[in-house]
């Protein structure tokens, strides 16, 4: 994915997480995601985008923005939102 896609992607997700009132709230990292609510899960996706947005114009920074692209996905799919085909379909070029 282009540094400009992973930027779209990530704006996609802000506007949704805004409009549901989502705070930004880091996980505890000593944690499981198992051990957490959706809304926690909700609340570190929020909290990942302002890294990836930081990260994704960095190509130094390419694989930590791909760690942190994962993760924000992950924790909106098992928050119920998306599904593994939606979540692809959001990396795809356009």
């Amino acid at each position: 994915m282009t540094p400009e896609k992973i930027i779209s992607v990530i704006e996609m997700y802000e506007k949704e997480l805004k409009t549901k009132n989502i705070q930004k709230i880091r996980i505890n990292p000593t944690r499981t995601f198992e051990s957490t609510t959706v809304a926690e899960r909700l609340a570190h996706a929020h909290f990942l985008c302002d890294g990836v947005r930081e990260f994704a114009i960095n190509p130094e920074k390419q694989r930590k923005t791909g760690s942190h692209l994962t993760a924000i996905q992950m924790c909106l799919s098992f928050a119920g939102w998306y599904t593994l085909e939606d979540l692809m379909n959001h990396n795809r070029p356009d």
